[in-house]
């Protein structure tokens, strides 16, 4: 399935190109309900996040505003619990 883009405006105030998929995988890379659960929840408060290529070390973003399923990998989803009500009032 393909993405759409979109504009976003970064914390820092610059306007930039970003992904917008439908779903987004939160990672199969890096731990991030194990890891760092409240540090995606900032993230999808502020409606976007920014990727960092480990290979190129190029930055791209991407927007969670057409998100419709967010798919979590973990091994120790426990921390990630406490947040569960912050998705359930954004359906």
């Amino acid at each position: 399935m393909k993405h759409g883009n979109t504009t976003i405006t970064t914390d820092d105030g610059l306007k930039v190109s970003a992904q917008a998929p439908v779903i987004v995988s939160a990672s199969r890379a890096t731990d991030i309900p194990a890891f760092y659960s409240s540090w995606f929840f900032e993230r999808l408060r502020k409606v976007y996040v920014r990727w960092r290529n480990p290979f190129s070390g190029q930055d791209s973003y991407v927007s969670f505003a057409n998100m419709k399923f967010i798919v979590f990998w973990s091994k120790n989803p426990t921390p990630l619990i406490p947040f569960m009500p912050i998705l359930r009032d954004k359906v």
